[in-house]
């Protein structure tokens, strides 16, 4: 399949141009107006930066994140700031979801220099693309301070900055990955789920926040020889569906919780999330013949089929924001008590209040986020609705993420039989197939169905596998071909000698040696892609034994 053209000679990157107005993506287009001078992620940003001779900020996020919202209201529409990003910067705004194989290389530089990484994340780089600072969410006034700290390093210190960038890019080149066998690999997951999970609350006792961390969980209900592990993930199962993790009244689970007991989320919903959270459902429904997990599952599919569905492209779009129209985080979910009383008839108000101890202090700054009562709870539900038209959505559609939910669909039909999640498995398929006809297959569908940038490896992996899955349930010849198709573009386009590489085309210096890919939030694209080629071995990086968690997904179930 031929890589698109570069369209860094076609672009004229001035102030004036505004370049990120009418942008296809809302968390770009969003920032068109900020008296920062941002640009949109291109050669020509390169280009630009030696020119001027400038360092490069990147700042990376989505739409649906609640921080990122807060970075641009704090510190981006200050003009104050805005004014030290244009004096001294290339300053470039980057959503994330376009561009994952970039966000990934920005967010695994931040995790190896500062110990964190996450959304807003900003990365600073030398006019040639070598990163060396970084640095997440700030406030207006710590903002202020690290870009005057930046510029004037850059200022006095720039020989040493590009030497020790340069050192930085060679060292994680080198780190090439190398063969593991497959039963030595288990055994160091296992050990290393014995020490940090979290045998009262489920999940994994890491920091204060809860991540369902779905890939690993995937993975682990796979297995047949879990031993006492089967019995925290079972838990694990039952804390995110019955605490805050899950959204009681719409369906579909919350991004994360920023406590260790699943009790308060961070509001945005994403497609990838629940695609994957209700296969996982469906599957702890037939491992332990759970009707809770199977009603969870349903009810997830539910939710993706009524908020995010786009009928007109028929497909499925991104996320929910964590904001409602009125920019309050959680405002389409939390109730105050007066609003519950103007909402519930009396005798439905005081069944919640016994509940949820409602003369108590609220939880959260606008009230209380309702769970299930033991009587009633259908009815409270229908009065505490939120039309799905009334939260903010990232409406771009990525074909990978639906590759996931593709999966989810296919596994909901192997566990209940029930013939409309085969038909609506097949009708996703083909809308899928009719994409990957294209060249270049798009990275992702605006709302009126035009394409935005081009696929990736993760886009490739993820369609090919639901394809995979549909095929064994129902064996069709477009499915075939499609998938030799599709495996035929892998091969030419994203494997070197090595292995396989996230992208055609990379920018960075840097990037180029990510052969190895681990799971983060959605399942590591090269574990899927090497389970099309059983073998007892695995293609690791060498630092896999201090940490074989994010790498869980190579012991997924070979594909035939």
């Amino acid at each position: 399949m031929p890589s698109p053209k570069s369209d860094a000679a076609a672009i004229n990157l001035t102030p004036q141009t505004k370049p990120l107005q009418n942008h296809p993506s809302q968390y770009v287009a969003m920032h068109a107006n900020d008296p920062v001078h941002w640009h949109d992620w291109s050669k020509a940003v390169l280009h630009l930066a030696q020119q001027q001779q400038k360092p490069i900020l990147i700042s990376s996020g989505y739409f649906a994140c609640h921080w990122c919202h807060v970075m641009q209201q704090e510190n981006y529409q200050d003009r104050a700031a805005a004014e030290l990003v244009n004096q001294a910067f290339i300053a470039v705004k980057l959503d994330r979801e376009l561009h994952p194989d970039l966000d990934n290389y920005l967010l695994e530089f931040a995790r190896q220099t500062t110990g964190r990484a996450g959304w807003p994340q900003h990365v600073v780089l030398t006019p040639h693309g070598l990163p060396f600072a970084a640095f997440g969410y700030l406030t207006n006034a710590a903002f202020k301070d690290r870009l005057t700290q930046l510029t004037q390093l850059w200022q006095t210190q720039r020989p040493l900055i590009e030497q020790l960038a340069a050192q930085a890019v060679d060292t994680r080149q080198a780190a090439i990955a190398s063969t593991v066998n497959h039963s030595d690999f288990k055994a160091h997951l296992y050990a290393a789920l014995h020490t940090q999970a979290d045998t009262l609350s489920g999940g994994l006792a890491q920091g204060s926040s809860k991540f369902p961390q779905t890939p690993l969980l995937l993975t682990l209900i796979q297995q047949t020889d879990l031993g006492d592990l089967d019995e925290w993930l079972q838990l694990t199962l039952e804390q995110m569906q019955n605490e805050h993790l899950q959204d009681h009244v719409h369906g579909g689970f919350f991004r994360y919780t920023v406590d260790p007991q699943w009790q308060i989320p961070h509001f945005e919903k994403m497609l990838y999330d629940n695609a994957q959270l209700a296969r996982l459902y469906f599957l702890g429904a037939q491992r332990w013949q759970r009707a809770d997990f199977l009603a969870t599952a349903e009810r997830t599919l539910n939710y993706l089929e009524t908020h995010l569905f786009d009928p007109a492209n028929r497909m499925f779009q991104s996320s929910e924001s964590a904001l409602d129209a009125q920019g309050r985080e959680g405002g389409a979910y939390l109730w105050s008590i007066q609003t519950l009383k103007s909402a519930l008839p009396s005798e439905l108000f005081n069944e919640l209040n016994v509940n949820d101890r409602l003369q108590s202090a609220s939880p959260f700054e606008l009230g209380w986020l309702p769970r299930p009562t033991q009587n009633h709870w259908a009815a409270i539900r229908r009065y505490l609705t939120t039309p799905p038209q009334a939260i903010p959505r990232d409406n771009k559609l990525i074909p990978g993420w639906n590759g996931l939910l593709l999966s989810g669909y296919v596994t909901a039909y192997s566990v209940t039989h029930d013939l409309a999640y085969l038909q609506k498995a097949k009708h996703l398929s083909l809308r899928l197939l009719t994409l990957f006809e294209r060249e270049p297959v798009p990275r992702a569908l605006d709302a009126q169905g035009q394409p935005i940038g081009w696929a990736q490896l993760d886009d490739f992996a993820y369609v090919l596998q639901g394809l995979y899955a549909l095929q064994k349930i129902a064996p069709e010849a477009q499915h075939r071909t499609a998938i030799a198709r599709i495996k035929q573009w892998l091969e030419n386009d994203f494997r070197n000698e090595h292995g396989w590489q996230s992208n055609r085309d990379f920018l960075l210096p840097g990037q180029q040696r990510q052969l190895a890919l681990p799971d983060t939030a959605t399942p590591s694209p090269t574990a899927i892609l090497e389970g099309f080629q059983p073998s007892p071995n695995l293609l690791l990086p060498p630092d896999w034994q201090q940490n074989p968690l994010p790498y869980a997904s190579y012991l997924q179930t070979p594909q035939p």
